[in-house]
């Protein structure tokens, strides 16, 4: 694969998705909330990942919403999750159609080309036959952690950088060891591994990762983007990084609506709105968020 193909290191937010009240697909937020992104220290973009309550969208709005994405997002690269099912006859024409949206990647869920039960190596043959089938097109992978959670072992990673194919890991290993492991693996090949677990940030960049592409990217861009962008350089992301390991189960509490509720305390015109099921936060968790939000507007200065 050219080097050309090779993704950004920096922070990529897993996005949501906005809805309105009626729960359609709220566009015009959409390209607020992408702006909000760029404005606050994005170097990609991930449309149709979990946080973007995926499943939820038929494959036509998973088209739809990326290429919006891909032409609001200018020259940040775009990558996409949602591939249907894991057999070549449906992978391949929506694989095709995605690239025709101008995404820089088509992102594999671990756990969609294989049963929990099923080796690494079953896994394998079934990606290489999309791999055969489409050409020189660049995927990435995302270790989604529902309904089973699929790891990529640093074998499969060797074998996946071998191939010249992959250019984007979502790793949710939170292991800081096993992302080293993972990231001697792929040294030398345009595949990026960007930790997913916002409590050791700073220490998976320091130990080989590319960045960050977790849910504290949909609550705080701008912190996560800063605590990425300054991992390297010795105590300078240390309060960011404090935040963020603080907030998280804050922010989970009752995700992805959490984040729509911070994104939009942030001046992002996004509803309070999921497909997904969430359950409804009380007086007191509202406030706590309100509470978590004026503490991240005040944290950079």
């Amino acid at each position: 694969m050219n080097n050309t193909a090779m993704v950004p290191k920096g922070m990529w937010p897993a996005m949501l998705t906005p809805f309105k009240q009626d729960r359609a697909v709220d566009w015009d937020a959409l390209d607020a909330l992408t702006d909000w992104y760029l404005e606050n220290g994005a170097d990609g973009m991930f449309p149709c990942c979990a946080s973007s309550e995926v499943w939820t969208l038929t494959e036509e709005e998973r088209l739809k919403v990326t290429a919006r994405v891909v032409k609001w997002a200018g020259k940040v690269p775009v990558v996409s999750a949602g591939l249907p099912g894991r057999e070549p006859k449906t992978i391949v024409p929506y694989v095709k159609r995605l690239m025709d949206t101008g995404a820089h990647a088509p992102v594999f869920m671990t756990n969609q080309m294989a049963e929990k039960a099923e080796p690494d190596s079953l896994w394998r043959d079934r990606v290489q036959a999309i791999l055969d089938a489409t050409g020189d097109v660049p995927f990435g992978a995302y270790e989604v952690p529902s309904p089973y959670k699929r790891l990529m072992t640093p074998e499969m990673m060797g074998w996946a950088a071998k191939t010249g194919r992959f250019v984007f890991l979502k790793d949710t290993s939170l292991d800081a060891g096993v992302i080293a492991a993972k990231c001697a693996a792929i040294k030398g090949s345009p595949f990026r591994l960007f930790n997913a677990h916002v409590p050791i940030l700073v220490e998976a960049i320091e130990r080989g990762a590319d960045g960050f592409c977790g849910i504290a990217g949909n609550a705080y861009p701008n912190i996560v983007a800063y605590a990425t962008h300054h991992a390297l350089e010795p105590g300078k992301a240390a309060k960011a990084q404090e935040f963020l390991t603080r907030n998280e189960k804050r922010l989970g509490m009752a995700y992805p609506l959490t984040a729509k509720i911070l994104a939009h305390l942030d001046g992002v015109p996004i509803e309070p709105v999921c497909r997904k099921k969430t359950r409804k936060l009380s007086q007191e968790q509202m406030q706590i968020l309100n509470d978590v939000h004026r503490e991240a507007v005040a944290l950079l200065g």
